[in-house]
């Protein structure tokens, strides 16, 4: 039992078993975004179930963590958009000593529309919601027609649409939110900048042992408070660190008061003390500031040993306020084992960001491959199934083989996702079973869209869900990590709002640029990029280019081109075409930009002979184009604005 002041107190939930629910306080109602990081972080960690228990501010929670009325707390602590929540910074001084870090965890924030169940778009007039949730949706809420309201929380707004039973009004808050009040999803994502994070805290009364895990990635979380009025003293400070080449990740000045360090620590038998305003003390300005600072490095380390030490010497209080995971959680006590059908790898803490997934793909070739070894790193259940047996590739990556497409349907994954090649899609998706596909949500990652979507749409039960999506990279451009670049969706069909957004949270939570966008758009602009890069790489490569000792840099440039897109297989180059009706029409208009710049150039000009095989004399190369042949070209020139039309050649 560790000693806190003069009184000890039991840590209950790490010496309690498993199969009692652990409690975890957090600020807001149930539904809040925190609610939702509270069994998240704590599902990541390896505890499937918790008691998460509401406070009205964030000082309850302290209060009740220090106390034992809980056993962790989750609290934010910054936002990509809004910043630091400065008061919890203060009130992790405030209990210094008898509160803890065990970890971090980062809750991407997805704003939803929420609407009584039966309520249409239409019928919206006003959304209610935090002024945050409210200002991080307003181009949204413009382009809609629908009034801002501002409320006190996002969840709370939720619980109020619905016990009031406002069929004008929606709510902006989480999806979580929608399953705790009963709601229906009538829009998802709507947040107008899709670079939305909160990075929470996880608390505890002991604290994380990373010295037994000296080699994992760590952060350290340390406040300290430069000497008055010294010259140059945050730059000697933040030298201890430079000097033993220790990188901050985080630094945050905030007012000092000299007595808040461990002001709120319970002592002598008294219950946690609560801020109060001073009496009797007459107010004057004192501008000195303490220092928050997060490091990467693990605090048992000897060069953090010794920076910390030569911190103190020139600084009136140093105090670390936790060594944690990177990224992750560590709790004192291991979580239960993985089950028997589980697979046999299990992911890094450190790593781990989303809830488990249990995710099935059908199509175990380079790109499945690709797909299953990341999210096997994040954590997520994966098995697998293909015509070509790829059991020890999907071994040796923590893959599950399912030889028979049956087994997949034991196996019950969230999400199944058909990574097969754009010709075999369709004849893959129609041998499915039933008991596979049926209540299931599928997912395809095809380089075509409208001809998945269509395919699916045919194929599959109307009582599976349909997603579309089109990782726009591969082994090589993500042989690195995915973060920033694009993946485009398109939810066909969705009845589990729930269940979707955690199969879009298996790009997000890798940090893809998410791009919402309808099949059939995708399509057409797929066409003038993807496929004309495709088409243009493939001609250069029938002109057996050679690399030369006097090539410039445009000129490396398109070799590397006919490198990359030749490396591809040609059944992909003609899946984009013969799948894409754009494509077509980008051949068409393809040749006769040809066509044009070639009159451009021998207008008025002999022709030799390599143009034609044959020299005419400058009156007919000067000739006029004949009315057939302007005709020819009037067609071809309406077919590229898309107009419809019949153009007929002689003999046709």
């Amino acid at each position: 039992k560790p000693s806190i002041g003069n009184r000890e107190v039991e840590s209950v939930g790490l010496r309690r078993c498993r199969r009692m629910v652990t409690t975890v306080g957090y600020q807001g109602v149930p539904g809040a975004y925190s609610e939702a990081a509270s069994i998240e972080a704590f599902a990541a960690a390896g505890i499937a179930s918790i008691d998460a228990r509401g406070f009205n501010t964030f000082e309850d929670v302290f209060v009740a963590l220090s106390s034992g009325e809980i056993e962790y707390g989750a609290v934010p602590v910054e936002n990509t958009l809004g910043g630091s929540i400065h008061g919890n910074y203060d009130l992790l001084l405030r209990f210094h000593g008898c509160v803890h870090i065990l970890g971090e965890y980062t809750l991407r924030v997805r704003h939803t529309l929420l609407a009584l169940p039966g309520v249409k778009m239409s019928d919206i007039k006003k959304a209610m919601s935090h002024p945050q949730a409210l200002a991080q949706t307003e181009n949204y809420l413009r382009n809609a027609k629908i009034t801002p309201v501002a409320a006190y929380d996002t969840a709370g707004s939720a619980k109020h649409v619905k016990e009031e039973g406002l069929r004008d009004t929606a709510a902006i808050a989480s999806m979580h939110a929608a399953s705790v009040h009963g709601l229906e999803v009538l829009d998802y994502g709507i947040e107008d900048d899709t670079n939305n994070f909160t990075r929470f805290l996880i608390l505890s009364r002991l604290p994380c042992d990373m010295a037994a895990r000296p080699t994992a990635p760590a952060k350290t979380s340390i406040v300290f408070t430069p000497h008055l009025n010294e010259a140059g003293a945050l730059f000697k400070a933040l030298s201890c660190f430079a000097m033993r080449d220790i990188n901050l990740s985080k630094i945050e000045s905030r007012p000092h008061r000299p007595d808040a360090l461990g002001a709120g620590a319970p002592g002598d038998g008294r219950p946690a003390k609560r801020a109060r305003a001073a009496e009797g003390l007459s107010p004057t300005a004192n501008f000195q500031y303490t220092f928050y600072v997060d490091l990467l490095v693990n605090s048992s380390e000897e060069r953090a040993q010794h920076a910390l030490r030569h911190l103190r010497e020139m600084c009136s209080n140093v105090s670390v306020l936790g060594c944690y995971p990177l990224a992750g959680v560590l709790l004192s006590e291991p979580p239960p084992p993985v089950p028997a059908a589980a697979p046999a790898h299990v992911a890094n803490p450190a790593t781990a960001r989303a809830s488990r997934l249990r995710v099935a793909i059908v199509g175990f070739g380079t790109f499945g491959q690709f797909l299953a070894k990341r999210w096997v790193q994040r954590g997520h259940e994966v098995y697998a199934h293909s015509r070509t047996d790829y059991s020890g590739s999907a071994a040796a990556m923590g893959v599950m083989w399912v030889a028979d497409v049956d087994g997949i349907a034991q196996a019950k994954p969230d999400v199944l996702v058909v990574s097969t090649s754009i010709l075999s899609f369709e004849k893959v998706l129609r041998s499915l079973p039933d008991a596979v596909v049926a209540n299931a949500l599928v997912v395809d990652v095809l380089s075509v869209k409208a001809h998945a979507k269509q395919a699916m749409i045919e194929a599959l039960p109307p009582t599976a869900d349909i997603l579309c999506t089109h990782p726009m990279f591969g082994p090589d451009s993500g042989r690195h990590g995915w973060h920033g670049l694009p993946c485009v969706y398109d939810r066909v069909r969705i009845t589990d709002y729930h269940r979707a957004a955690r199969a879009l949270g298996l790009f997000e939570d890798e940090g893809c640029q998410m791009v919402k966008m309808g099949c059939e758009l995708h399509d057409e602009l797929a066409a003038s990029t993807q496929f004309v890069t495709h088409l243009t790489g493939r001609l250069l490569a029938k002109l057996q280019l050679r690399a030369s000792p006097i090539a410039t840099q445009g000129f490396k440039a398109l070799m590397q081109l006919v490198d990359n897109t030749c490396r591809d297989s040609f059944d992909l180059f003609f899946a984009l075409y013969s799948h894409n009706p754009n494509s077509n029409d980008m051949m068409d208009q393809f040749g006769a930009a040809f066509a044009e710049l070639r009159r451009e150039l021998s207008k008025g000009q002999p022709l030799t002979p390599g143009a034609c095989g044959m020299r005419v004399s400058r009156a007919v190369a000067g000739m006029e184009p004949s009315a057939t042949v302007a005709i020819s070209d009037l067609a071809i020139e309406l077919k590229r604005q898309g107009k419809p039309g019949l153009s007929l050649s002689g003999g046709e």
